[in-house]
C-alpha cells in the first residue's frame, strides 16, 4: 500500500506540474486558467506534503508538513470553489461582492492552521500516518463543507441557466467527473480519518481525486469550442481498462513467479518472459482493437455515415446529363443534410448582384423563414470577416466574434438558425451561405457533426464555385480560344505579391510562356506565426489545367485553422480533385509550413521537385522531400510530412520543372547547380536580390532559345 500511495502522489504532483505550464504558457491571457494555473501549483505542493509524510515519518517536521498538507487542501477546495464561479470564461461570472464574501472563512482559516493546536493538535506514525485532530476540528470541517457545497451548487446552477445550451451539456458532464472526484475527497479525506477514524486511504484518495480534477477540467478549459466530454470520458474509460488488464495479470504473473509456485519455488525468468509476452500479444491483437471499438461505436458509426455521406457527393463526378446537374447537386448535398444528420432545416441562400441581397435559392424544413439577407446584414459581414463555419455556441466561446456576439444571437434565437456556412468564389467574394436550423431531436450540434459540416463546406464551396463559374462563362457565350481561359484564370490566381509573415521573407518570379495551362503557386498566412508556401504544376491542359488551379486555390484558401500540417492540405486537395466532376487529372504539388515562433519547417510533397535547402550554419544544401503521388491520382492516398529547425539566415528554393528544362541558345539545358551557386555567392542578400539574381542569369543563359513551358521559383529567407 505503501508504495501504491507514493506513486499517486509522484504522479499526481507531475500532473499538476503539466497542468500549471500548460495554462501558463498556452492560455496564460484568460482569468479562469491563471486562476486554474494556481490551483495546479497548490496541488503539487499538496501532493508534495503528502509525499514527506509518507517518506519520512520520524521527521521532526511531521507536524509542519501535515499543517501545511490540510492548509492546501483547505486552499485548493477555496479555489475551486472561485473557479466555478468565473467559469466558463465567456459567461457572467458571480458578482464580485459575492466572491468575495465567500472567500472569508476559508482565507481567515489557514493562519488558525498553522499557528494553533485547536485545528491540528499533532500528528504520529505507526506504519501509518495518523493525525490527531484538535478541539475546533469541526470549524474547518465547516469551512471545508462550505466550499465543496458553494462548487457543488454552482456548478448544479450553471447546468441549468447557461445560455450556450451546447456548452451547457459538456459543463453537465464535466460536473459528473466533478462531483464523482469529490465524492472521494470527502469519503478519504473527512468522513473515513475524522468520523470513522479510518486513517490509511487519506493519501490514496486525496492525490487519485486530485488528478482527476485537474485533468477534467484542463480538458475543459484546454479550448471551450472543441470540448467533447462523451468522448473524452470514453477515451479515459478505455485507457483506464486497457491499463489494468495489462498491469494486473502481468503483476499477478512476476509475483507468481517470485515464490508464489507450489513448494515457494521460483519459476524461471525464461518461462515469465515467455508467458508475459504471449498474453501481451494476444491482448494488443485481438483484445485491445475489440475494446476500442466497443468504446468508440457511437464515433465509429457516425464516421460511416460521414463516408457514405461524402461518397453520395463525389456520386456527382460521374453525372453524365449536365442539364440535371443543379437538382442532382442539391438533392445530393443540401437534402441528404436531413435523413444522414437530423437536421431538421436547411436553407441555401445565393447572392443577387442586382439586389445586392442574398436570395432563399433552395431547402428543406420548416423554421428558418428568412427570404433575403442584405449583403450589409451582421451575419454577411461577420462571415467575411470570418470566413468559416459559424456556429451558435461560438458566439459565446470565440472572443473574436466579440463584436457581433450581441446582435447575432438575437437573430439566430428569432429563426431558430444553429449553423451558417458561408461560401466563397475564388475572388473570395461570398457568393451563398447555407443556414441550418435545429436538429430533429432538439438538442445542440455535437461536435463531430460539427467538424464534419466544416469538411462539407469545402467541398460544396468547391464545386459550387467551380459550377458557378463555368456557368457564367457558358451563359456569356465566351467562345475565345482554350489559351484566352488559361491567361484569364492565371492572372486570377498567381499572386503579384507573395504574402509574408513576421521572421520570413519571400519573393518570387513567374514567366507565362505556356498557352495551355502551367504552373500554380501562392503563399497563405495560416495564423499570424505561420506562413504556408505552395507550389504545383498543372501541365498543358487547356481547360483540364485551369479548373486543377482553380480547385487548388480554392482548397489553398479556404483550409480551416485546424489543416496547420502539410499533409493534411495535400490529402484535401487530393480528396477533391479525385472525386472531382469537372475533369480526371491530377497534378504534382508541393507544400510548406514555417512556424516563425518555433523556427521550424514542416513540408509535404506530392511527386514536385524537392525544396532545395540553404543551411547557412553548415553552408550547405539539402533537398527536402517525401514519398507522395501527385494530388488526383488516388484520393484514399495518404501524404506523409516532416518537420526540421531552421537557423536564421537559411534558405528555401521552390521552383517548377520549366527552370531546368528550359534551353539556352547551344540547346544545353539550365541548370539548378547555378541558382545554388548564385545563392552561395549572395546568402547575405535578401530574397528579393536573390531572385533578381537569378532572373538575370536565366535571361542571360536562355537568350536566343525557345522557352515553351511555364518558369516559377519561389526564395524565402528565414530570419
Amino acid at each position: 500500500m505503501l508504495y501504491l500511495k507514493i506513486v499517486l502522489c509522484a504522479f499526481g504532483v507531475f500532473t499538476a506540474l503539466y497542468v500549471l505550464f500548460y495554462n501558463v504558457i498556452r492560455r496564460f491571457g484568460f482569468a479562469v486558467n491563471r486562476l486554474f494555473a494556481a490551483i495546479a501549483l497548490a496541488t503539487a505542493f499538496m501532493n508534495l506534503a503528502i509525499l514527506y509524510q509518507l517518506l519520512y515519518p520520524q521527521s521532526p517536521n511531521l507536524l509542519t508538513a501535515a499543517r501545511v498538507y490540510f492548509a492546501l487542501v483547505s486552499i485548493i477546495n477555496q479555489l475551486f470553489f472561485h473557479y466555478t464561479q468565473i467559469f466558463p470564461r465567456w459567461e457572467k461570472r458571480s458578482p464580485g461582492w459575492f466572491i468575495f464574501l465567500s472567500a472569508l472563512p476559508g482565507t481567515a482559516l489557514v493562519p488558525f492552521i498553522f499557528l494553533w493546536d485547536g485545528i491540528m493538535a499533532g500528528v504520529v506514525s505507526d506504519g501509518i500516518v495518523r493525525y490527531e485532530f484538535g478541539a475546533y476540528f469541526h470549524v474547518y470541517l465547516a469551512v471545508f463543507a462550505f466550499n465543496i457545497l458553494g462548487t457543488f451548487f454552482t456548478n448544479q446552477y450553471k447546468t441549468r441557466a447557461l445560455e450556450n445550451d451546447s456548452f451547457r451539456i459538456q459543463l453537465f458532464y464535466r460536473s459528473i467527473g466533478d462531483h464523482i472526484a469529490a465524492l472521494v475527497i470527502v469519503l478519504s479525506f473527512a468522513v473515513m480519518p475524522y468520523f470513522l477514524n479510518m486513517q490509511e486511504f487519506h493519501a490514496v484518495g486525496i492525490p487519485l481525486a486530485s488528478i482527476m480534477l485537474l485533468i477534467i477540467n484542463n480538458y475543459a478549459i484546454s479550448d471551450d469550442r472543441l470540448i467533447d466530454f462523451k468522448r473524452f470520458y470514453s477515451r479515459a474509460a478505455y485507457w483506464a481498462v486497457v491499463f489494468l488488464g495489462l498491469a494486473l495479470p502481468a503483476m499477478l504473473v512476476l509475483n507468481y513467479g517470485a515464490g508464489g509456485a507450489p513448494g515457494g519455488q521460483k519459476v524461471p525468468m525464461a518461462g515469465l518472459t515467455i508467458v508475459l509476452f504471449v498474453y501481451f500479444f494476444i491482448a494488443y491483437r485481438y483484445a485491445a482493437p475489440r475494446l476500442a471499438a466497443l468504446f468508440n461505436r457511437r464515433y465509429l458509426g457516425f464516421e460511416r455515415n460521414v463516408t457514405e455521406f461524402f461518397q453520395g457527393i463525389t456520386m456527382l463526378s460521374d453525372l453524365k446529363d449536365q442539364s440535371g446537374f443543379w437538382d442532382n447537386f442539391f438533392n445530393s448535398t443540401i437534402d441528404a443534410l436531413g435523413p444522414r444528420f437530423g437536421i431538421g432545416t436547411a436553407s441555401l441562400y445565393m447572392y443577387r448582384e442586382n439586389d445586392r441581397a442574398y436570395r432563399f435559392n433552395y431547402g428543406f424544413g420548416e423554421g428558418i423563414d428568412i427570404r433575403s439577407i442584405d449583403e450589409s446584414h451582421d451575419l454577411a459581414n461577420c462571415l467575411k470577416q470570418f470566413p468559416g463555419l459559424l456556429e451558435r455556441s461560438m458566439l459565446f466561446t470565440d472572443f473574436n466574434l466579440g463584436e457581433y456576439r450581441d446582435r447575432l444571437l438575437p437573430f439566430y434565437g428569432e429563426h431558430r438558425i444553429r449553423v451558417a456556412l458561408p461560401f466563397f468564389n475564388h475572388e473570395r467574394n461570398l457568393i451563398a451561405i447555407l443556414l441550418l436550423g435545429e436538429l430533429a431531436s432538439g438538442r445542440p450540434y455535437p461536435a463531430d457533426l460539427v467538424s464534419a459540416l466544416d469538411l462539407y463546406r469545402i467541398h460544396f464551396e468547391v464545386t459550387l464555385a467551380n459550377s458557378i463559374y463555368l456557368d457564367q462563362i457558358k451563359a456569356e457565350q465566351i467562345s475565345e480560344h482554350d489559351r484566352m481561359l488559361v491567361g484569364n484564370v492565371k492572372k486570377k490566381i498567381i499572386p503579384r505579391k507573395m504574402k509574408q509573415i513576421d521572421g520570413i521573407r519571400i519573393s518570387s518570379f513567374y514567366l507565362n510562356n505556356s498557352e495551355f495551362g502551367g504552373d500554380y503557386f501562392d503563399s497563405e498566412v495560416i495564423r499570424p506565426d505561420r506562413l504556408g508556401i505552395f507550389i504545383a504544376d498543372t501541365a498543358d491542359a487547356g481547360v483540364d489545367s485551369v479548373v486543377l488551379g482553380l480547385e487548388l486555390f480554392t482548397v489553398l484558401h479556404t483550409q480551416p485553422s485546424t489543416y496547420e500540417s502539410p499533409e493534411r492540405l495535400l490529402n484535401i486537395m487530393n480528396w477533391v480533385i479525385a472525386s472531382s466532376r469537372f475533369s480526371d487529372h491530377y497534378t504534382p504539388a508541393f507544400y510548406a509550413i514555417y512556424t516563425s515562433t518555433s523556427r521550424t519547417l514542416s513540408y509535404s510533397n506530392a511527386a514536385m521537385r524537392p525544396l532545395i535547402f540553404y543551411d547557412a550554419a553548415r553552408e550547405s544544401f539539402a533537398d527536402l522531400d517525401t514519398k507522395g503521388i501527385p494530388v488526383g491520382i488516388d484520393k484514399n492516398f495518404t501524404y506523409e510530412s516532416r518537420t526540421i529547425s531552421v537557423m536564421p539566415g537559411s534558405i528555401g528554393i521552390l521552383h517548377s520543372d520549366g527552370l531546368e528544362s528550359a534551353l539556352g541558345a547551344s540547346g544545353t539545358p539550365y541548370t539548378i547547380g547555378r541558382v545554388k551557386d548564385i545563392i552561395r555567392l549572395n546568402q547575405g542578400d535578401t530574397p528579393a536580390m536573390l531572385v533578381r539574381k537569378i532572373y538575370d542569369d536565366f535571361r542571360d543563359f536562355t537568350k536566343g532559345g525557345l522557352l515553351t513551358t511555364d518558369v516559377s521559383l519561389i526564395v524565402f529567407r528565414c530570419d
